[in-house]
């Protein structure tokens, strides 16, 4: 008697950036102003399937907000680039990145990588056309664009896997934490805090809760912050962001934390978030915030 051939079941496809269904479009990446004065005018970041938190200049801190298809809305205000955000960018590939502005060493720096096909540069300076320019503010222009707008002109590479991994949370792991404060600077700390009917973060920048962003996942990704090569238009010295190496982290799902190490060998290799026993840390189904939090800032949860 001949038994019955095996039933092969085809792996299902999930998007590698939020565990949930895949986006078959190009990625773009968009630098976003967090000056409590662009507070009143900041649209589309919470639509974004990963939010990169991170230092600049004066103590302040920027998003780089990774969009995967699913929104199609404008987005902004848009900022200017720094050096960190090619490295902190590479494990993604070739993707197309948005941004208003650069100091003229950090403008050749993208053009370098864009030349050597590491980036696509979408910048304003370059192309214009791709932009609207909204209300002006006293300290800065307000741009604004639209991830499919930007794609469609420069389009890139689509999203892979960059180190996340999504499961669901075992019995017993991390501890209750149903809120946290993540302190960057003297002048910038980021507060979440769990939504048990949600099951999402609200975020809190200074005391200002972010409209609409509900992040599934909030990861602080602790770092070594150091001098750039360059200074703002003021003169302030801009830091530089290391994201290769390794440093302690954590992760808050689903009102737990879980403590973690991250893992980045080389700029072209995705950060992977490893348990006390090395395996990669369990992250929820959906949009992901990862705060660049300077190592040595206070961090403490409740």
């Amino acid at each position: 008697m001949v038994a019955p051939a095996a039933v092969v079941r085809a792996a299902v496809v999930k998007n590698p950036l939020t565990g949930l269904a895949p986006r078959k479009v190009p990625l773009v990446v968009i630098k976003v102003d967090n000056a409590s004065t662009a507070w009143p005018y900041q649209r589309g970041i919470s639509h974004a399937a990963v939010v990169y938190q991170e230092l600049v200049e004066s103590g302040l801190t920027r998003f780089a907000a990774v969009y995967d298809g699913s929104w199609s809305g404008e987005v902004g205000p848009i900022r200017s680039a720094r050096e960190t955000d090619i490295a902190l960018l590479a494990q993604y590939g070739r993707v197309t990145l948005a941004f208003s502005g650069a100091n003229k060493g950090v403008m050749h720096s993208v053009l370098a990588a864009a030349h050597k096909q590491q980036i696509i540069d979408a910048s304003h300076e370059n192309f214009p056309s791709l932009y609207r320019e909204g209300p002006r503010r006293k300290d800065s222009y307000n741009f604004f664009s639209t991830p499919n707008r930007l794609r469609a002109a420069r389009p890139g590479v689509l999203a892979k896997d960059i180190g996340f991994r999504f499961a669901p949370l075992p019995r017993h792991t991390g501890r209750t934490a149903n809120a946290a404060t993540i302190r960057f600077s003297a002048h910038a700390s980021v507060v979440v805090r769990y939504d048990k009917r949600t099951g999402r973060y609200a975020v809190y920048q200074d005391g200002h809760r972010m409209a609409g962003v509900a992040p599934a996942n909030v990861i602080v990704q602790r770092v070594t912050v150091r001098g750039s090569r360059y200074v703002d238009v003021l003169g302030s010295p801009t830091p530089y962001t290391v994201t290769t190496g390794r440093g302690s982290a954590v992760l808050l799902r689903d009102g737990h934390l879980i403590a973690a190490t991250w893992r980045r060998l080389t700029v072209k290799t995705g950060t992977r978030f490893l348990d006390a026993h090395g395996r990669d840390v369990p992250m929820k189904p959906g949009p992901t915030w990862v705060l660049l939090q300077p190592s040595g800032r206070p961090f403490s949860y409740s």
